[in-house]
């Protein structure tokens, strides 16, 4: 099932905080060259720009966070390692609901990602992604 901005406004979203440190750099010119400016995700293909981060989740899964997104919603809480990861702690809510069945979304810049029966459409903002059913329950909190 494909879902479309309206069906999404229509989900019944609840509040969460994702409670686990997440690792990421900086993506550079050498990483756009690369990866071709493309980061392979568990959900699809995702582009990214110079500057936007690489983020390094608790399974080793990678993805992309644009730079605006990334500078507004995380704080810095350890120095960058040799590989110049450094762990960050989220500081925004976001809005998730478990999805039943198998799904496709479509996102701002053209990339359609694919989520399981269990995983969850997360939103924040204007941004939205898909987390695997187990990293998800891991890293998230829900909120009263």
């Amino acid at each position: 099932m494909h879902i479309t901005n309206d069906e999404m406004n229509n989900l019944p979203f609840q509040s969460f905080q994702k409670t686990a440190l997440l690792q990421a750099r900086p993506l550079t010119g050498a990483d756009y060259e690369q990866r071709e400016g493309i980061i392979h995700t568990r959900e699809g293909p995702a582009g990214f720009r110079l500057g936007d981060y690489l983020a390094r989740g608790i399974q080793n899964e990678e993805w992309p966070i644009t730079k605006e997104h990334f500078v507004t919603s995380y704080e810095r809480v350890s120095e960058p390692d040799a590989e110049g990861f450094a762990s960050y702690r989220a500081t925004d809510i976001c809005q998730a609901y478990q999805m039943p069945e198998p799904f496709t979304v479509s996102k701002m810049r053209g990339d359609t990602l694919t989520g399981k029966a269990g995983d969850y459409l997360v939103r924040s903002g204007d941004r939205m992604w898909i987390v695997d059913r187990t990293i998800f329950e891991h890293t998230y909190t829900r909120l009263p």
